[in-house]
């Protein structure tokens, strides 16, 4: 089962979103900053992050840059109200892979959450398979 991480800090926001996706089948954690997502994220896994832009302290553009240079690297789905074409590029630029204005049709997200978390394991599996091949060595003529 898939963990989805929800960084939003309007409460009505956060409840929706995880309403919505834990009718999937996904579990949920939510913050209601950045601050408080990225020391959970510290000591915790989550496969998928959607955080809202404005956010109390950081930013979601810094988290969102935050979580591209992690070791532990997990697709990222924006949410605002305020997302200009300069801050659009900007989240594309630090690694989100989708970036919804508010408000959204929860359809939409879903579908989102699901293409996103379909990527990051095909990339897994391609990346386990990669260091599992015998490397070829060639011989001395």
């Amino acid at each position: 089962m898939s963990h989805i991480l929800i960084v939003d800090d309007e409460p009505g926001t956060s409840w929706a979103l995880a309403e919505g996706l834990s009718d999937d089948g996904f579990t949920i954690d939510t913050f209601s900053s950045a601050e408080d997502a990225w020391r959970w994220l510290q000591t915790h896994h989550s496969d998928l992050v959607i955080s809202d832009l404005r956010l109390p302290g950081m930013s979601g553009l810094d988290f969102a840059r935050r979580l591209a240079r992690s070791p532990h690297r997990q697709p990222l789905i924006m949410v605002t109200a305020y997302g200009s074409p300069e801050t659009l590029r900007a989240l594309e630029a630090a690694g989100a892979v989708r970036c919804f204005p508010k408000p959204f049709p929860m359809d939409q997200l879903r579908r989102a959450v699901r293409e996103a978390l379909h990527r990051a394991d095909v990339s897994a599996a391609r990346r386990a398979a990669s260091r599992r091949a015998p490397r070829s060595r060639r011989k001395a003529a």
